[in-house]
């Protein structure tokens, strides 16, 4: 298992955007979820294979500079060839690496030709459909796609053979089972350069006397707490109310339909049976995390309450993603708007402005349920379980799902999601 520290622990460990996406995931570039291709036969069902691919920092001396006597962070000596190299864990600091091509294959390793697909610009990829079985995970650093973008280089997690060629992992996939461990590091020759380490100049400083001083005594933390939810009491045209069990619900016991991760901009971790999502600078940057589960034509709803907030910080859904970087995003604000807009990898465009909407609650510490009912190419939008209004787009039929959060206005606004819920529709 990688050795992590802190909240980088969560990244590899938990379940992955789609949101594995990141994914997690967010206007900078998102992983692409691959379906397996002509190249090989898989078995399809609703299990995935996701991981993160790094760069493992270390710098080493070049040839005929000596080693220092202690290893630099985030270096270990290599016994064989008596050089350092990456210590093989995700330490804080070191890059996602996009770009890199990951091939899929069926059985054991090495196996090739059911799929490719690449690394988002958060390093992370993604097989989703996946039916249960064996199945290889590989890189190539020789291929056409990979050279330019790894060479010269290493791996340095897992252990391998030979560190400088291609390298795969083995998948034992149960029937929906979702993993999001199959993580690669790769540790580049020559970058970061090397810089001697000088020796301080020694300077004779007097010696002062000690003095007491009262050290200061830490508050701790507050651990986030679950603040239950009454039980919604359900109009006639509340979709909920015509509807049976839920195909699938979460509330957030554990992380495994979600890849938590953290970057300049927003951070998703777990509380207690609470999804924590916070939103770090206040310059409308919608970031946001993907559950491994597909459909179609859905209603898909979830409920949560927001910390401080003002004016449009916001949060929300995102549905029908074909990658963990594309979507629609229904959200709703502080100051009690909605609005809908599709996200193409590059633009987004609003489909609705920003509409004021009475049975939106506002303010600080409001609660919300929201709702898109998706059939064809009709979305329609529901708040407290009342219907909002209808449009017609066909941009994305179907695809993965996740939820998103913005801040317009708060640093540091955080809403703290209890559940999130989808029904199949015919």
């Amino acid at each position: 298992m990688i050795s992590l520290s802190g909240r980088l622990r969560r990244i590899l460990v938990a379940f992955l955007t789609l949101l594995l996406v990141s994914l997690a995931c967010n206007l900078g570039g998102a992983p692409t979820a691959n379906q397996p291709d002509q190249g090989g036969q898989v078995s399809q069902g609703g299990g995935g294979i996701a991981g993160r691919v790094w760069h493992d920092r270390c710098s080493t001396p070049p040839e005929g500079v000596p080693l220092p006597d202690l290893p630099p962070a985030g270096c270990v000596l290599d016994p064989e060839t008596e050089k350092l190299q990456g210590n093989g864990n995700l330490d804080g600091g070191e890059e996602n690496l996009s770009g890199i091509e990951i091939s899929l294959g069926n059985g054991e390793c090495p196996s090739f030709g059911a799929g490719t697909t690449m690394t988002g610009e958060d390093g992370i990829f993604l097989f989703a459909g996946l039916g249960p079985g064996k199945y290889c995970v590989m890189i190539d650093p020789n291929s056409a796609m990979n050279a330019s973008r790894l060479l010269p280089g290493r791996w340095t997690y897992p252990a391998s053979e030979d560190p400088t060629g291609s390298i795969g992992q083995a998948v034992d996939l149960a029937e929906a089972e979702l993993r999001s461990d199959v993580s690669f590091a790769w540790d580049f020759q020559f970058y970061p350069e090397y810089v001697v380490p000088t020796e301080p100049t020694p300077t004779e400083t007097p010696t002062a006397e000690p003095t007491a001083t009262e050290t200061p005594t830490s508050s701790p933390t507050p651990s986030p707490t679950t603040t239950l939810q009454p039980t919604p009491t359900l109009g006639s045209g509340d979709p909920r109310a015509s509807l049976n069990n839920p195909t699938w619900t979460d509330d957030f016991a554990d992380s495994s339909d979600w890849n938590l991760y953290s970057d300049d901009h927003v951070r998703f971790e777990l509380g207690d049976h609470t999804l924590i999502m916070t939103a770090f600078n206040p310059n409308f940057y919608n970031g946001w995390i993907m559950s491994w589960r597909q459909a179609d034509n859905f209603y898909l709803e979830t409920t949560a309450d927001f910390g401080t907030c003002s004016g449009r910080d916001a949060f929300g859904l995102m549905f029908r993603a074909p990658t963990a970087s594309k979507g629609y995003l229904f959200g709703v604000s502080c100051i009690g708007e909605y609005v809908l807009r599709v996200w193409d990898g590059e633009h987004m465009t609003n489909l609705t402005t920003w509409t004021a909407q009475s049975v939106i609650p506002s303010g600080s510490n409001a609660t919300h349920r929201i709702g898109v009912w998706a059939t064809g190419d009709e979305i329609s939008l529901y708040a407290e379980g009342v219907f909002l209004r209808q449009l017609t787009d066909s941009t994305f039929d179907e695809g993965l799902f996740g939820l998103f959060i913005s801040s317009g206005s708060t640093p540091n606004f955080m809403a703290n999601v209890h559940e999130i819920a989808y029904w199949d529709l015919p």
